[in-house]
């Protein structure tokens, strides 16, 4: 089962969707940065927009339960959900019979951005996806994940290690497809497939969660890392490809008003 939610919260005749992530099949809980909380009003109403079920062939009552952890009262998340999508739904083309193909799809960050999480989605055909991150000249493998269509993950980075990459920077997702008899997901690999919203047709997704920073907030972000790290000049860490670089101090917004 797949399904896709949204929480509606009507205040003065309007209504506010806040987007929750999808939930998938044998998928674990989502953890959200702690700087980065969702907001759960009072009297939301929290609604599925959509369900994947398989048919069964017979008249079935689903049953689900959702469980949320909630911040102390008090808090106020500091950095904002980031907007990026990555994935591509046109260019997919699974040929029949055929091991380790391939699917490619890139995006750029337009804002700094610390990635808290890795979801790959695929379909039956999936067996791996990884996740690039080109800056400048760098090129990075940030993470590798095996990919099977009955048991759909998240991975969650621990803090001190979410990428935290610099606007400009390129993200670059491969997917690894065995259409072939290997698959025991794939009922006739024989059959050619494309994209679609069934397990026997293909998606290519990152589902997974990041949030934007300020320029502020990305210097602060690496500084507290190396703190915490004990990191110098002569370190590298994978992820965070300006954490050592010698950064000025950010100069203050001139507030001044002109005469």
């Amino acid at each position: 089962m797949t399904w896709q939610t949204g929480v509606v919260t009507e205040e003065v005749g309007e209504v506010d969707e806040v987007g929750w992530p999808v939930h998938e099949l044998g998928r674990n809980p989502d953890i959200f940065d702690p700087k980065a909380g969702r907001l759960l009003e009072a009297d939301a109403s929290v609604i599925p927009l959509t369900y994947h079920l398989h048919s069964n062939g017979r008249d079935t009552t689903g049953h689900m339960e959702l469980g949320f952890y909630f911040h102390p009262e008090d808090y106020e998340p500091e950095h904002q959900r980031a907007r990026w999508s990555l994935g591509d739904g046109l260019n997919i083309s699974i040929q029949g019979d055929v091991p380790k193909q391939e699917l490619h799809s890139y995006t750029v960050l337009q804002k700094h951005t610390k990635i808290s999480s890795f979801e790959p989605h695929l379909h039956a055909p999936g067996a791996r996806t990884c996740l690039e991150a080109i800056w400048g000249n760098q090129i990075e493998t940030l993470v590798c994940a095996g990919y099977d269509h009955n048991w759909v993950k998240q991975y969650t980075f621990e803090d001190d290690y979410a990428p935290l990459l610099p606007e400009g920077t390129i993200l670059h997702m491969i997917g690894y497809m065995d259409n072939d008899r290997s698959n025991p997901n794939v009922i006739d690999p024989r059959n050619w497939s494309g994209s679609g919203n069934r397990s026997i047709t293909n998606m290519f997704l990152h589902l997974g969660q990041s949030v934007e920073l300020t320029d502020e907030q990305f210097v602060q972000e690496m500084a507290e890392r190396r703190e915490r790290l004990g990191l110098t000049r002569n370190d590298h860490l994978i992820g965070c490809p300006l954490c050592m670089a010698d950064i000025p101090p950010l100069e203050p917004e001139d507030e001044t008003a002109d005469d």
